[in-house]
């Protein structure tokens, strides 16, 4: 069975009101701001401090240093591709510059994880994450210098063709001034002991240790049906 319900009608609702202010009265409206309680003043505080944040300017860095570096042509490709952060984008102009100024011939350079992370002002991770996005959609390559200590030296960034724009895909145009200095200095020797392995095959190397730890806790093989 359904119930008709309306809205009560403005004469009705008049009528109410007068009998509820002859029954209850006018309440009495305080004419003074009730003084602050530490719930109120904290709670004041923290709306300052997250809803009007034009209260707190935020702080800026210093203006870098004009070094005379610039990025050299890129293709528009990286731009458009939806895939990538704008982070990875940030890291494939540094990575661009860095590249064309170390060996522009060779198109890859050696560089550290530790020297993105200071020139991009990010952390470690969100490094390692830029890198996987460009080596996953086929602009970079990314190989790894293994040490004689068994640790990661450095990284190795070939730059491929994607990020190159139809001009540039042979060569970089040459240095006006060829430097004396040689590619590695003499005075850091240890480089000349580096071994330059895929990232895949260091992952693997990397696991190794965990998995023979695994296989000491599997229980044996039970012996082959008919042996001695």
């Amino acid at each position: 069975m359904l119930i008709k319900r309306e809205p009560p009608s403005a004469a009705e609702l008049s009528q109410r009101l007068a009998v509820r202010l002859a029954r209850d009265g006018q309440r009495a409206v305080p004419e003074t701001i009730p003084p602050p309680t530490p719930e109120t003043s904290a709670r004041r505080d923290r709306s300052l401090r997250h809803c009007h944040r034009f209260v707190e300017p935020k702080t800026r860095h210093p203006k870098p240093h004009d070094s005379g570096a610039y990025v050299p042509e890129m293709a528009a490709r990286i731009e458009n591709d939806r895939n990538l952060t704008d982070g990875a984008r940030r890291c494939a102009r540094k990575l661009m510059e860095y590249v064309y100024r170390k060996n522009r011939e060779g198109r890859e350079a050696e560089v550290t994880v530790t020297w993105l992370m200071k020139a991009l002002g990010k952390s470690r991770r969100t490094v390692q994450r830029y890198l996987r996005q460009l080596e996953r959609e086929g602009y970079i390559a990314v190989d790894v210098l293994h040490a004689r200590t068994r640790m990661c030296a450095g990284l190795v960034v070939a730059l491929l063709t994607p990020l190159f724009p139809r001009h540039r895909r042979e060569k970089w145009p040459c240095k006006l001034m060829k430097s004396d200095v040689p590619f590695v200095s003499h005075n850091n020797k240890t480089r000349h002991k580096t071994v330059r392995i895929s990232r895949d095959l260091w992952a693997l190397r990397c696991a190794d240790a965990i998995w023979r730890a695994w296989q000491k806790t599997l229980p044996p093989l039970p012996p082959f049906p008919g042996a001695v």
